[in-house]
């Protein structure tokens, strides 16, 4: 009978200058945004880094547009992986996840808190603009509701 050994992979996290933010300053930011928080702040303390550092993370947040199956594993699930994985790793829990509207209906992409606003994520490669991050409104993203 043979054995099988795991070993996870090394994952090399880059230095980031951390901040904190409170729960309820936080919301109050997210509010000014008109956005639903439908569970409300999940923690009390939240950790972000500095458009430098999130340059930093981002990077391991674009995934495989090969991992697209309608329904199985889509854009929801494209971003609750970037969430994820971002705390994970990172330590940090304010990449968002957000269900709103672009041009072509019903989307669930991120939210970033860079410490002087938000931006927004596309996680998924096969987005033109899948990669950086961009403005509110921009391409024709709109969040409405927030997890975070």
């Amino acid at each position: 009978m043979s054995k099988v050994r795991l070993q996870n992979p090394v994952v090399h996290t880059p230095r980031l200058r951390e901040y904190m933010i409170s729960s309820h300053i936080l919301r109050k930011k997210l509010a000014d945004l008109s956005v639903i928080l439908p569970m409300g702040m999940l923690d009390w303390s939240y950790y972000h880094t500095d458009m430098e550092g999130w340059g930093k993370v981002l990077e391991d947040l674009v995934f495989k547009s090969s991992l697209y199956q309608a329904d199985r594993f889509d854009c929801d699930n494209y971003a609750l992986k970037a969430m994820t994985l971002c705390a994970e790793r990172y330590g940090l829990n304010t990449l968002g996840f957000v269900i709103g509207n672009m041009p072509q209906g019903r989307h669930a992409f991120n939210v970033l808190y860079h410490g002087d606003g938000f931006l927004l994520w596309e996680p998924n490669e096969g987005f033109p603009f899948s990669g950086s991050t961009f403005e509110i409104g921009d391409f024709g993203y709109q969040p409405e509701w927030v997890l975070m």
